[in-house]
């Protein structure tokens, strides 16, 4: 199932842990993950374009190829390669500063602000660009993946609901930009999709919905550039899923199968497959691993049941080796927010 491509739009319903978007010209689906954990609404842009070869894989810098890291957020905020400014960059777009009053751009993507002290909008540009640029070596792992999203006028807002509301019922950006996530940062929902580790979940101790939230947005990269392996049909992403879901489900079943290691529920088939692309790449990484946060991976069971590499590849094969041995730019190292790149 493929919807058509996402512009800004109005909201008509809010049911069932999905909320539907509709404009005149489009209906994409939007998926809001009703769960405990971070359960941000976002929409799942699922069109495709024809495939590309892949990036070789990059060279992750090691520790002692990367900047020291300071040790407050004030320090990060202030040796923060990356940069805020007040007006949308974007010439014909001055409508977006009646809604959003900081901006940071990561690779010709911008990260938008609303009422988000700078800690937190720095924090979630500081994600998207370490899971761009995950090498920390001043340039995107994957140059076409960052020229996909900017190219498709890409933003991810950094918000509160009352805000989300009042922008998608104007004009303003209908037809000119696209989103997929987004996070919040207080109010209504914040506190479940919202979860900040500002300095990384290694220093923080608890959990960063950036990490999901913004995952969501760079993965449409991947699923528009390289459909064969990522695609949300007959893709080898696709057919990793339907083995960890214990069989290929186009509705989601009554009952998942014994033996199922992701049991997501109440979206449809490509929300599935985004959100198994997800659990992942961040089992991947290792940011499931009880040595660093030592009850996430339980919280999660529910939904997936994996937490470290070493599973993975002992239990998700598939999945492993399309991360590992295909030569994509996978990030490998986990985003802390603090992006110091090397050069």
């Amino acid at each position: 199932m493929k919807t058509g491509p996402l512009t800004l739009t109005c909201i008509s319903a809010l049911a069932a842990g999905l909320l539907l978007l509709t404009s005149c010209a489009t209906v994409s689906q939007v998926r809001s993950n009703e769960a405990a954990t971070e359960d941000s609404a976002h929409t799942e842009d699922s069109a495709h374009t024809e495939d590309s070869a892949h990036t070789e894989d990059s060279t992750h810098a090691d520790s002692a190829d990367v900047a020291d890291v300071p040790e407050s957020a004030k320090e990060w905020n202030a040796a923060s390669a990356l940069e805020i400014v007040k007006s949308f960059p974007v010439s014909g777009m001055e409508c977006m500063d009646e809604f959003f009053d900081s901006y940071v751009d990561v690779f010709g993507i911008n990260v938008i602000a609303s009422g988000a002290s700078d800690e937190r909008l720095l924090h979630t540009a500081g994600v998207l660009a370490q899971y761009l640029d995950n090498d920390a070596d001043g340039t995107p792992d994957d140059p076409a993946i960052a020229k996909y999203l900017a190219d498709n006028n890409f933003v991810f807002p950094v918000w509160t609901v009352e805000v989300r509301e009042e922008f998608w019922s104007t004009p303003c950006g209908i037809d000119k930009i696209r989103m997929v996530a987004s996070i919040y940062h207080t109010g209504e929902h914040s506190s479940t999709d919202g979860l900040w580790a500002t300095g990384g979940i290694e220093r923080s101790g608890i959990w960063d919905s950036n990490l999901e939230e913004v995952w969501h947005l760079v993965s449409v990269g991947f699923y528009n550039l390289y459909p064969n392996d990522f695609g949300d049909e007959d893709s080898a992403l696709t057919a990793a899923m339907d083995a960890a879901r214990g069989g290929y489900f186009p509705e989601e079943p009554a009952n998942y199968p014994d033996g199922a290691w992701y049991t997501y529920t109440d979206v449809p088939y490509p929300v599935h497959v985004h959100e198994y692309f997800y659990w992942a790449v961040v089992t991947n990484f290792g940011a499931l691993s009880p040595e660093i946060l030592p009850d996430r991976c339980e919280h999660v069971k529910a939904e997936w049941r994996i937490c470290s590499k070493a599973d993975l590849q002992k239990i998700d094969a598939a999945v492993f080796e399309l991360l590992n041995n295909r030569g994509y730019a996978i990030p490998k190292i986990i985003p802390d927010g603090i992006y110091l790149p090397v050069s």
